[in-house]
């Protein structure tokens, strides 16, 4: 495939929209929505591309003048499994995006206010429209895998959950190349919906992700971020409590390892009254690894009686590892619960000592402790066989040369 990739365009210019919209055609964004996207890409500015000390990634210089971005097969959308056609069985609607998808299409994600959602948006090439009917109740969860060979990859997906509805979607992310994603969610009144998204690229892939979800009354999100692979992984989620006595749940976790950097953000909006939110975060750097999580809760001046609440830990394991931790509140409503706490730092000596005196080796308690430290957050993934999955990345990631 490689002398395919080598006569097409390279490069995110007007130039190779254009031969992308004439293989292609405009799907399910029009071509003019596209250009004003590639447009606004172009002017907009980077945002929170400041991070602490040795940061080996600049978004502002970001080069993406030898990236592909389509060629045909370039994203392997494959929704071809059991789960997926029982799904469809029951009404659910599991498809690849395009035209025909409803107006609820951008909903969630403005992406005038993000340069690279207005990258992925002008250039997506690929993506899944996954539709779960009111009042239906699923066991086993609907699979997205999208895998970014040959070209770089820019996949939109639409989650619509139904009134009443509860379901889990797992949305994996694989390959060698350079990808630029929307996953949008929309939660109608009532609905539960659990969310899972677990990124395993090759170490020499990039990947920059915009994950927002709008929730309507009464409605429970519990979202679940694995950022595991790539070179450089910047990964961005909002959820919006849009209407009383919605809950929003965000559970996420990285492990940054030789010269891997991962930047993640997280906004919770309190958009109305009696709205409730959890986040976890659970990170680790070992070898020259680095990485910066940045959570904000913003409640809004009328959402009186919401409850809100954020931790993020960062474990240190070797001494050219670093990790900024940047909880935030922005709170401009009376009679509400909010607390953020955050803790950076090595593995301490008692414990250590702990594990010794009790006969195991210091490398092994080490090793131990470590992964011990993810359990609170890998709990809160859905399903044995995916938390082993997480378990055993971990684990490698710990034995990878430094």
């Amino acid at each position: 495939m490689a002398s395919l990739s080598s006569s097409l365009v390279r490069g995110v210019s007007k130039a190779s929209l254009d031969a992308l919209l004439e293989q292609r055609g405009p799907g399910p964004f029009s071509a003019s929505a596209r250009y004003d996207a590639l447009a606004r890409y172009e002017e907009l500015p980077v945002r929170g591309t400041r991070g602490g000390r040795g940061w080996k990634h600049d978004l502002t210089k970001l080069d993406l003048s030898t990236i592909v971005p389509f060629a045909p097969g370039s994203v392997a959308d494959d929704l071809s499994n059991e789960a997926n056609a029982a799904a469809r069985g029951r009404g659910v609607r599991i498809e690849r995006i395009g035209a025909s998808v409803p107006g609820l299409l951008g909903a969630a994600v403005d992406t005038r206010d993000d340069k690279f959602a207005s990258l992925a948006l002008a250039f997506a090439n690929g993506g899944t429209y996954v539709e779960i009917p009111a009042g239906l109740q699923l066991d086993e969860a609907i699979e997205i895998n999208y895998r970014a060979e040959n070209a770089a990859a820019f996949p939109y997906t639409l989650i619509v959950i139904g009134e009443g509805a509860r379901a889990t979607v797992v949305e994996r992310i694989s390959g060698d190349q350079f990808v630029c994603g929307i996953t949008e969610i929309v939660c109608a009144a009532r609905a539960q919906l659990q969310y899972v998204a677990e990124q395993r690229l090759a170490p020499t892939a990039r990947c920059i992700m915009t994950r927002r979800a709008l929730l309507g009354a009464d409605s429970h999100l519990e979202a679940a971020l694995a950022e595991l692979g790539s070179e450089l992984s910047v990964s961005r989620f909002r959820s919006v409590a849009d209407e009383h006595g919605a809950h929003s749940s965000l559970t996420a976790l990285f492990f940054c390892n030789g010269d891997q950097h991962v930047d993640l953000e997280s906004e919770v909006v309190h958009a109305d009254g009696n709205t409730k939110s959890e986040t976890i975060v659970r990170s680790a750097g070992i070898g020259r690894g680095q990485g910066r999580y940045l959570g904000n809760i913003r409640i809004v001046a009328h959402a009186h009686g919401s409850d809100a609440s954020l931790r993020d830990d960062a474990l240190l394991l070797s001494e050219g590892a670093h990790i900024d931790s940047i909880p935030a509140l922005e709170i401009a409503a009376n009679d509400v619960k909010a607390y953020h706490g955050a803790t950076v730092g090595a593995i301490s000596e008692d414990e250590l000592f702990y594990a010794q005196s009790r006969g195991i080796p210091r490398n092994d308690a080490e090793r131990m402790i470590a992964l011990g430290f993810f359990e609170p957050a890998v709990a809160r993934f859905p399903g044995e066989a995916l938390r082993e999955g997480i378990r055993t990345t971990l684990a490698a990631k710990l034995d990878a040369p430094a």
